[in-house]
């Protein structure tokens, strides 16, 4: 077997579930919901959630925030990811709550992520899994490159202390250069982000 390498530095890798929801008709996000399912980083392993909900959308929706199991992680991911950012996640760098992470179903059709805190119990599933798809390239930042296991969820939806957000994904117009088609709902599995 020849051993292929390259100058590429992985600074991270595991499992990136998107869900972002909007109610028809109109124009900006009534959630966005990011959570990383982490093997390695610079921070070690665990999860970071990045929650942000349109204050209408919920009686009482949870103040927007991340929700973690290890906070230099979610330090981390937040710092990289979203500091700065021209997206309504980089609202979410505080507070960081601290959170219980459970996961299930399977990936070939349906998958479930719960997160439970002193004060809200939240879940997000992904329905109607398509066939995966192998995605490697250049992210929108980039000095990034991933490899990856890309799944499409064409049908999501996000619970808050058991009430259901009214909004749905839909065709997110900025996926199309990275993976071909509009999409606002996905799991990205077995992904690796190595810096060049």
């Amino acid at each position: 077997m020849t051993r292929n390498t390259n100058p590429q530095s992985p600074i991270w890798c595991g499992i990136h579930y998107l869900l972002y929801l909007r109610r028809p008709g109109e124009q900006d996000d009534c959630a966005r919901f990011s959570l990383f399912q982490t093997e390695y980083s610079p921070a070690g392993s665990g999860h970071a959630a990045f929650l942000y909900l349109d204050a209408a959308s919920l009686t009482s929706p949870p103040q927007n925030a991340v929700y973690t199991d290890n906070p230099d992680l979610a330090q981390w991911l937040y710092d990289y990811m979203y500091r700065g950012r021209d997206n309504s996640l980089a609202e979410c760098g505080e507070p960081v709550l601290t959170a219980r992470f459970g996961r299930s179903g399977d990936m070939r059709r349906s998958l479930s992520y719960s997160i439970d805190t002193a004060h809200h119990h939240i879940a997000a599933t992904w329905d109607g899994l398509e066939p995966p798809f192998v995605h490697h390239g250049h992210g929108a930042n980039s000095t990034l490159y991933t490899y990856c296991f890309f799944v499409v969820a064409p049908h999501a939806s996000l619970t808050v202390d058991g009430e259901e957000l009214s909004g749905a994904v839909y065709d997110r117009q900025d996926w199309v250069p990275l993976v071909g088609r509009p999409l606002s709902s996905c799991l990205i599995a077995d992904e690796f982000w190595a810096e060049m």
